[in-house]
């Protein structure tokens, strides 16, 4: 009789695996790295499902973990989450702390069909190990990242030799003739490029309006500081005359390409 009782209690291995990773989904996540996951395969499965099994692979969580104990926890079951999922399509990297070169490279590895990376790191964050990674994106249709000043070029001119097929590009930094040049030769297909809270070069500005992007169907610079040939604000209270002959010439510009949505603060100047 105590042998049948115990063969008619279920085992919670057996438990439907959708859920318990719904349970696990309301434990901290601290609980989540450190718990279930050494209880037994079926439970350390669902963690997994609870923490990495949808269409978007935040690494964003990474900000969260308090000491690197709990980041290298994280980044060993993101290890075995990446053996396991095949599915995803938009990546978001963590804006505090940014995975290394071989961690990167492993995970662009794994995931050659993403259609979207989002770099919110904060300015003085390298963007290097992306910069490493963008080969193995060759699918990428989104871009957006916040770029140090000396990065800017490197990792948009690797974007433009491996990902063709960009057509949404966000960048924010030092935008001068250069990085605009790049922007223009190597994105044939760009709709929308963000490049809103940035340091623009006047004449790059002048080179983004002249129409050669065929396709574009959005350009936002707000926020953006507008600086001349001599490094200074040409946007600047005390030169008023100069402000509005420069806002005059680039929003005559702006007026012929019609089919753009111009998004600006030269107006308010």
């Amino acid at each position: 009789m105590e042998k049948k009782k115990t063969q008619l209690i279920p085992s919670w291995r057996d438990f439907n695996p959708f859920i318990i990773s719904h349970i696990f989904s309301f434990l901290p996540l601290h609980d989540q790295l450190f718990g279930p996951p050494y209880v037994c395969h079926a439970w350390l499965s669902a963690t997994l499902d609870t923490l990495f099994h949808n269409s978007i692979l935040d690494l964003t969580v990474i900000d969260e973990l308090d000491d690197e104990i709990q980041r290298l926890r994280f980044t060993h079951l993101l290890r075995l989450a990446i053996n396991k999922y095949h599915g995803w399509v938009s990546i978001y990297l963590p804006k505090k702390y940014m995975l290394g070169y071989f961690g990167m490279v492993y995970i662009a590895e794994k995931t050659p069909m993403i259609s979207s990376v989002f770099m919110p790191c904060d300015v003085g964050l390298s963007a290097l190990p992306v910069y490493i990674s963008l080969p193995y994106w060759k699918t990428l249709r989104v871009f957006r990242a916040r770029l140090k000043p000396n990065e800017g070029l490197n990792v948009i001119s690797q974007l433009a030799d491996y990902c063709k097929n960009i057509v949404e590009l966000g960048v924010h930094g030092n935008m001068t003739e250069k990085e605009v040049s790049c922007i223009i030769q190597g994105f044939p297909w760009l709709r929308i490029l963000d490049i809103s809270e940035s340091t623009l070069c006047h004449k790059a500005l002048s080179m983004l309006l002249d129409g050669k992007l065929r396709w574009l169907r959005e350009l936002n610079i707000l926020h953006c500081s507008i600086v001349g040939d001599d490094g200074k604000d040409i946007i600047d209270p005390t030169s008023h005359n100069v402000s509005m002959k420069f806002n005059r010439e680039m929003q005559e510009k702006a007026s012929q390409l019609r089919s753009i949505k111009f998004l600006h603060c030269l107006g308010n100047c």
